[in-house]
């Protein structure tokens, strides 16, 4: 038992050695990219590293940030322990948000359930949207890859068109009518963007840990990610766990689509709405190591280094561009699973133990 948590404690260190040494290398790269175009780099990357924090309203930005990667992350996480590549989330982000919306705007949402019942139409979407890639592979063999972007490519076209012509609130509007006030989520901090969508993220974080590591489902479905043939040798249904694995992992897509149009940012249905928000949950998915406890501890800090880069942009005479560059140059380095390698010439360094006589006068 002490053995096993010692390995635990090793790889902890090691996994957070790893992360800390990549994320200063990035720093240091994106210091020397604003040193090269920007008039003031230290004043701009000052900028960098305490934008998030400079003002009230920049710190609910951050913390709302957070809450929504950590849902992007979570959906990704999910489905890559069952080593399943759906890239589906985006799709299920927009279809959730359309249900929700769906459900705000019609005669429930001026009602005490309003609430509740769009949260859950738009996690029942998203759910129904991640069943479909996993159906298709399942039944027809169909590549998960390209099923769900091709998914995701129909729900955004389809959310765009809805708005702009039947649910567009004026013409030229890109945007519903606002949802009824009690359909909207609480603020937790008020004039800030810090609302009921974080207390969500963490519960989902619970949930989704309970469900991998304390439940028969999370172990079979940890055991078809490890292998999926042993695992059907073992009697377990690996179609089954894959698809509802991708049907769990919707369902945390379309609650992300949720918490965009009901939260404070909006309160309305939006044409483009997620901002690419979703795809950036693969990187939060990959350093995390698809652990869901370790999802909103780098979310927290991959939030404030996008905020940051937002801020950066606006702020200082850093081109948009090269913002960009800084932020792929991070989300490279970060993601990367580099070992240490000068493990190998210290222990060639270090004097050989005399070997112990063992049989002398043998």
């Amino acid at each position: 038992m002490s053995s096993t948590r010692s390995n635990m404690w090793k790889a902890a260190r090691r996994e957070t050695a790893r992360a800390l040494t990549a994320l200063v290398m990035a720093l240091l790269v994106a210091f020397i990219i604003v040193l090269i175009t920007s008039k003031s780099p230290v004043e701009t990357f000052g900028t960098l590293l305490s934008g998030p924090m400079t003002s009230k309203r920049t710190i609910g930005l951050w913390i709302d940030d957070v809450a929504k990667l950590t849902m992007t992350g979570l959906a990704f996480s999910l489905v890559f322990q069952a080593r399943q590549f759906s890239m589906g989330v985006q799709g299920q982000v927009y279809m959730g948000g359309l249900f929700s919306a769906l459900v705000a705007l019609s005669p429930i949402g001026p009602t005490a359930i309003g609430m509740p019942a769009a949260v859950l139409a738009g996690m029942a979407a998203g759910a129904c949207y991640g069943f479909i890639p996993g159906y298709a592979k399942a039944r027809l063999g169909a590549n998960e890859i390209v099923s769900s972007l091709m998914l995701n490519y129909i729900a955004v076209n389809l959310v765009t068109y809805l708005v702009r012509e039947p649910l567009v609130a004026a013409p030229g509007l890109l945007s519903t009518a606002n949802f009824p006030p009690n359909t909207i989520f609480p603020t937790l901090i008020d004039r800030t963007r810090i609302d009921l969508g974080l207390i969500l993220a963490l519960i989902s974080v619970a949930v989704t840990w309970f469900a991998l590591y304390r439940t028969s489902w999370g172990l079979k479905l940890r055991l078809v990610g490890h292998n999926a043939r042993f695992a059907e040798y073992a009697g377990i249904k690996a179609n089954f766990i894959m698809v509802s694995a991708m049907t769990a992992s919707g369902a945390l897509g379309g609650l992300l689509g949720a918490m965009f149009v009901q939260g404070q940012a909006y309160g309305k249905l939006l044409v483009q709405f997620e901002g690419n928000l979703a795809f950036e949950g693969i990187l939060i998915a990959i350093v995390a190591r698809n652990r869901p406890l370790a999802v909103p501890v780098v979310a927290l800090f991959y939030g404030y280094l996008r905020q940051g880069a937002l801020i950066m942009g606006i702020r200082t005479d850093v081109p948009t561009e090269v913002i960009a560059v800084v932020q792929a140059i991070i989300i490279l380095l970060v993601a990367s699973s580099f070992k240490f390698g000068g493990g190998r010439l210290l222990a060639r360094l270090k004097p050989a133990k005399p070997a112990t006589a063992t049989g002398a006068g043998a």
